[in-house]
């Protein structure tokens, strides 16, 4: 029987089950640059359903066979525009989701800055690289904060190949305090080992095969635009403080640190 038209007629009904709108970390607003959001399981041959991306730079996973109650998605490009991310997401049942408002089921995953990321004219930085035993340490994220006064000025996250680029906020140096250079500490975090494959052939199935996988929780039906995880305001499970170094950080210019960031 029709839900919505009469019987003489074929209804095909599609039901969004997940709406995902990735934001540009630094200026805040919609990639507008085309990215891939893919089941990781893809990358080793195994069936999973395609997340379709839309003109409006939207993509959209409807409800399918293979949506389970959890799907994990990676967000990405080849460009290196962009770091990688992994998210894991909860997914509703058809009937919650269609008792509560649709923002219920929306996600705004941010991604941060990689080494090709069109950064803005003047903009204040810091470009760096991270090693640990000679090689370099995958996937670390990175805040900033002033000196003195512990104010978070950036977040970042580092690439596969142990590169990040921390784009400052405004607020490093405020209209009515102008400071030039910005005195800024900057910490690293990440996994306190580096981690194995747990099949020595995944590294060349998957090349961004350690990635982390982070956690969203479920949304407050509430207040469903609070996803810290989606944000990248909470760091992935297991990663602690690794290192910490200050800079001066002159107004307008983004700092190339030809010395790496060598962890113990």
């Amino acid at each position: 029987m029709s839900q919505f038209v009469e019987s003489r007629y074929v209804e095909s009904i599609k039901r969004l089950a997940l709406g995902l709108e990735p934001l540009d970390a630094a200026l805040g607003g919609r990639i507008t640059h085309p990215i891939q959001v893919i089941f990781p399981e893809k990358l080793l041959g195994l069936p999973r359903p395609t997340v379709d991306r839309h003109d409006s730079c939207l993509h959209v996973l409807l409800y399918q066979p293979g949506v389970k109650d959890k799907v994990s998605l990676r967000f990405f490009e080849q460009a290196r525009r962009f770091v990688p991310r992994q998210i894991q997401f909860p997914i509703l049942t058809v009937s919650a989701a269609e008792a509560l408002n649709y923002r219920n089921r929306v996600r705004r995953p941010v991604l941060f800055p990689g080494a090709a990321y069109d950064s803005v004219s003047l903009s204040s930085g810091i470009r760096g690289r991270v090693t640990r035993n000679g090689k370099d340490v995958r996937w670390v994220r990175v805040e900033a904060r002033l000196t003195p006064g512990g104010t978070l000025i950036g977040r970042a996250q580092g690439d596969d190949r142990g590169e990040f680029f921390l784009i400052l906020s405004p607020a490093a140096s405020p209209a009515h305090d102008l400071t030039d250079p910005v005195k800024v500490q900057v910490e690293l975090f990440g996994p306190p080992l580096d981690p194995q494959p747990g099949n020595p052939e995944i590294p060349s199935l998957d090349k961004f095969w350690d990635l982390p996988t982070e956690i969203a929780a479920a949304l407050d039906p509430l207040h469903p635009d609070n996803d810290s995880v989606s944000a990248g305001t909470v760091l992935p499970a297991g990663y602690v403080s690794l290192a910490t170094k200050s800079f001066d950080v002159p107004l307008g210019t983004v700092l190339s640190q030809t010395t790496t960031f060598v962890i113990p």
